[in-house]
């Protein structure tokens, strides 16, 4: 509980930095997106802002969900499903609308990790050599923290008003640990609103 009170409070921090800072001019470009793959893993909405007016740096915080099923022939079935926060600092490229989009963050999540289980028992012997079957024991599960970090690279048409385009590719590395999620490059395409 006191981890899910910590993330709250470090989200409410970042939200409260960006809307001073956004305070400071009418001409501050926030946008809000929906994005498909990437840091948000399925689908996330975000919200992104500019530190300060017409600055190349800026921020994004968002509300990802995570699904994902494998199966094994070996091992039955296997599904990590949860809501993730992706947090980036941002930087774009370009005079005009079409930017370099590029970036680093940390995408911080809350799972549900559900597996079968298997019992493995003695079968027999066949000229002295043991032999084992498998049963289906049921399903468990259980809730995790994990984390990654991610970069971003793409392309983002960043109007000063209106509808806003991003793909690209965000390719992502952890730092090892119990909470530690694995994951490689993942495309993205996201569609939004700047205002």
């Amino acid at each position: 509980m006191k981890t899910i009170r910590l993330a709250v409070l470090i989200l409410a921090a970042i939200v409260s930095i960006g809307a001073k800072a956004q305070q400071a001019s009418e001409t501050t470009n926030r946008s809000v997106y929906l994005e498909l793959l990437g840091a948000s893993n399925i689908v996330g909405v975000n919200y992104d802002a500019r530190f300060k007016p017409s600055s190349p740096w800026g921020y994004r915080i968002g509300l990802g969900y995570t699904y994902s099923k494998q199966y094994s022939m070996f091992s039955g079935s296997n599904s990590l499903r949860g809501p993730d926060i992706p947090l980036e600092i941002n930087y774009l490229l370009g005079k005009k609308r079409s930017k370099l989009d590029l970036g680093f963050g940390l995408n911080l999540g809350y799972y549900t990790e559900k597996y079968d289980t298997w019992n493995i028992r003695k079968a027999g012997e066949v000229d002295g050599v043991p032999y084992f079957e498998s049963e289906y024991a049921g399903e468990a599960k259980h809730s995790l923290w994990g984390y990654f970090f991610f970069g971003n690279i793409g392309y983002r048409y960043q109007p000063t008003r209106g509808f806003q385009f991003r793909a690209g590719i965000s390719p992502s590395f952890n730092l090892g640990g119990k909470h530690a999620v694995s994951k490689s490059i993942s495309p993205y395409v996201s569609f939004g609103y700047v205002f």
